[in-house]
């Protein structure tokens, strides 16, 4: 087994724990980015999935919160840096609407929109609806222009740790298996090598509780997400397709999302709509993660996808569909957990579905109190709203895009 000792270990590397790995490293440290690769055969693999395995994300700085604005708008700016420096592009600035008729949300949009003087548009889908989309008359639109859109995690992910390893950064992908507390800092085991770290960050999404003994006030819940393939002729006469988020009334989801035209690994262009089940469980253990992840499960939620999907896309001349199923680590803050749990060891988990478009900022986060030993310096957002939260916790129904 090899043995590398470094002064910072970030254990996950999807979108936030890359993102940390590279601030590190642009700061001067000698650190490690710890995570499996992602899999081949869902079916087969046995390490942690990750919330990056995956082509399609919404981007935008409008929330109903203040701090998932703030941190958006952080990571919005920095995009164009991280591609220029990976030379990897992952950003689409398609722009993006809101449809919602929640009196509460909408109440909650406009006062972040005046606090951070977004440039959003207030309207009604029968005067302002983004092209090619179907939405019934009444309900409010709030659009955002470029640079909201989409973003691709897997190339985002990819220009993360480009850009840390240009700046020294180690990476080892390899699934962390254990993490003991040493005289020195932390021995973390991975299959075929031991790192001795001084610090360490979790970044581990999903899998936050699982290297600790702490009771979290957290869940992950089973979601799906479905892949409407197109020709390439289509997805070029839906160029201007915007994203979308709406808050819908369905027996079956409290909202979805839709990202334009993406081209997939396999080469094919497919639009992606997901969003959150009226009843979604829990998943309480590491079994039961893996099990609706390389199981079929979330089969069964193919025909009513494919029906709000077509409905909403009545033009759109769809090829064929398939589902894939996704993780959501809800929080009882509704924030990411930013904060020192024990000595030396810290975390930044904790994405309540909203996390992909604001992970750089996030990591930046994460890495500024490893780099501070502990000390918060941010002088916007407010460290009890970030700080880690022990017990047991359940959530609620409703859609996270209600406050």
């Amino acid at each position: 087994m090899s043995v590398l000792g470094v002064e910072v270990a970030v254990v996950g590397l999807g979108l936030i724990g890359s993102a940390a790995t590279r601030h590190l490293a642009n700061a001067g440290r000698r650190v490690v980015g710890i995570g499996p690769a992602e899999p081949k055969d869902w079916g087969t693999y046995t390490d942690p999935f990750a919330s990056y395995f995956d082509s399609g994300r919404i981007t935008r700085r409008l929330d109903a919160r203040r701090e998932w604005a703030i941190l958006a708008s952080r990571a919005i700016d920095q995009y164009g840096a991280i591609e220029a420096q990976s030379g990897i592009s992952f950003h689409t600035p398609s722009g993006l609407t809101f449809v919602r008729r929640d009196p509460r949300g909408i109440a909650n949009q406009t006062e972040v929109i005046r606090q951070l003087q977004l440039p959003v548009t207030i309207s009604r889908t029968e005067l302002q609806s983004p092209a090619h989309y179907c939405f019934p008359a009444g309900w409010t639109t709030l659009t955002e222009p470029a640079p909201a859109g989409a973003i691709d995690p897997r190339r985002m992910v990819c220009a993360q740790l480009t850009v840390a390893e240009m700046a020294g950064a180690e990476i080892l992908r390899e699934s962390a298996q254990k993490l003991t507390k040493t005289n020195s800092g932390w021995q973390i085991r991975t299959t075929t090598a031991r790192v001795e770290a001084e610090l360490v960050l979790l970044a581990t999404g999903p899998y936050l509780d699982t290297l600790h003994s702490f009771r979290v006030e957290a869940c992950v819940r089973p979601e799906a997400v479905i892949l409407g393939q197109i020709s390439d002729r289509e997805a070029d006469r839906l160029s201007d397709l915007q994203s979308v988020i709406y808050l819908l009334d369905h027996r079956s989801m409290d909202d979805i999302y839709v990202c334009p035209p993406v081209r997939y690994p396999d080469g094919r262009f497919r639009i992606k709509m997901g969003g959150s089940r009226v009843d979604a469980r829990t998943l309480e253990t590491s079994e039961a993660k893996r099990a609706w992840m390389a199981g079929n499960d979330a089969d069964t939620q193919l025909p009513v996808m494919t029906e709000i999907l077509t409905t909403i896309l009545p033009d759109v001349a769809f090829e064929s569909f398939e589902i894939k199923p996704c993780l959501i680590t809800d929080t009882s803050s509704g924030l990411p957990f930013v904060d020192r749990i024990d000595e030396n060891l810290f975390i930044a988990a904790g994405g309540n579905g909203h996390a992909a478009k604001s992970a750089d900022a996030i990591g930046a986060l994460g890495a500024t109190l490893v780099l501070n030993d502990g000390e918060w310096t941010d002088l916007e957002l407010d460290r009890d709203q970030f700080g880690f939260r022990r017990g047991q916790w359940s959530p609620t129904d409703g859609s996270r895009h209600g406050t």
